[in-house]
């Protein structure tokens, strides 16, 4: 398969999306009885909850007349369109009529849908392809309270996956301790997990990575001399060619005051974890997110041996994009060009590690079992 143009010159007409889990909206925002409408991967997402709390996310459209429906309305399990007051169930079909004709047989297009850790997960999947995987379960017994954001950008939703599984960035850019990082075996193609050993101001770090397919990256960061660990959800989503949401959830956990009556751990975690986020976090965040407005992503980049966790993830990560198949041209090159340039990105890197294999530990490619293009 080939890597997506996700390049600042790409034809937007052509985009390519990838298939998974995406967050679109968090739980707060989609009420019992509410309707919210979000953009994702170049259209409009109506997301709804029932009356019972059943979350849903259907197409805009009805198919009565074209009717937007995140103008309508929830009467109690079903959805009625604001035009002529069309009502439709929440397994997508029309049961009722506002005039009081025999509803016709009309179905709504709906996603599968996700109420997960607070959030609200949708399945894109290509020519109807059912969801593969399920988003995974966390436990948060001794966090503290999540803290959430989103942020509006531009360009590819693969900056902040891609960001984690280059880890050779933390010293030039936000001035970290050098960095020794390794992938991690995982069960499925979905999975690609790394664990980074950094250090700050002299303080070993641990930072551990794990990929849930493109939507998804849990980022789990230990300062194990402190007994501190905050652990962050990070769940972008591609809204619009070049235009994507960069969310994230954040949860502290300090070991050692778990021996602390369950008041003083709330009253410190209130107060420490904004301090955690605010002035660490978003600070750290803010440098990465001004590389991201502005760089393209190169499709073929020319690597070096610090690359290594790079060229694993790239590979993986182009069998999220059935519509990049081998045998389509990109921007005038033809599908010859493109597979000897992707492999010359991965000699290139595999090469220059096998010089200097003590910055990472890359694993065969059948061992690894991320997939090669043809």
């Amino acid at each position: 398969m080939e890597p997506p143009d996700h390049t600042n010159d790409t034809d937007l007409s052509a985009f390519a999306y990838p298939d998974g889990w995406f967050v679109i909206a968090t739980a707060d925002e989609l009420k019992p009885g509410g309707v919210i409408t979000k953009p994702f991967m170049g259209k409009d997402v109506v997301l709804y909850r029932t009356k019972s709390g059943l979350p849903r996310a259907v197409d805009p459209y009805c198919p009565h007349l074209g009717a937007h429906l995140g103008d309508g309305k929830v009467e109690d399990e079903d959805i009625v369109c604001p035009y002529h007051k069309f009502a439709f169930s929440p397994d997508g079909r029309c049961v009722r009529t506002g005039c009081g004709d025999k509803p016709p047989q009309a179905q709504l297009e709906s996603r599968h849908v996700r109420d997960w850790n607070g959030l609200i997960a949708v399945w894109q999947g290509a020519d109807g392809r059912v969801p593969e995987w399920e988003l995974p379960e966390f436990d948060w017994a001794g966090y503290s309270a999540p803290i959430r954001s989103v942020r509006f950008l531009p360009g590819s939703v693969q900056n902040p996956t891609e960001n984690g599984f280059d880890p050779n960035h933390q010293k030039p850019l936000h001035g970290w301790g050098n960095s020794v990082a390794q992938l991690q075996p995982c069960d499925g193609s979905h999975r690609l997990d790394v664990i980074a050993r950094l250090t700050l101001k002299g303080l070993p770090i641990i930072i551990d990575v794990k990929l849930h397919g493109l939507g998804l990256m849990a980022v789990e960061v230990s300062l194990e001399r402190a007994g501190l660990q905050a652990k962050f959800l990070v769940t972008p989503a591609q809204i619009a060619p070049l235009k994507w949401t960069y969310r994230e959830t954040m949860r502290l956990r300090i070991s050692w005051l778990a021996r602390w009556p369950a008041f003083a751990r709330k009253t410190i975690y209130a107060l420490l974890a904004p301090a955690v986020y605010h002035l660490w976090y978003v600070p750290q965040l803010k440098q990465d997110i001004r590389i991201w407005e502005r760089r393209s992503f190169i499709r073929y980049p020319r690597a070096i041996a610090v690359d290594a966790p790079l060229i694993a993830y790239r590979r993986w990560a182009t069998q999220f994009y059935p519509a990049c198949k081998t045998g389509v041209a990109h921007n005038g090159k033809q599908p010859s060009e493109n597979r000897e340039a992707v492999h010359r990105f991965a000699d290139d890197g595999e090469r220059a590690h096998a010089e200097h294999p003590v910055h990472f530990v890359l694993p065969s490619r059948t061992a690894a079992k991320v997939p090669v293009p043809d």
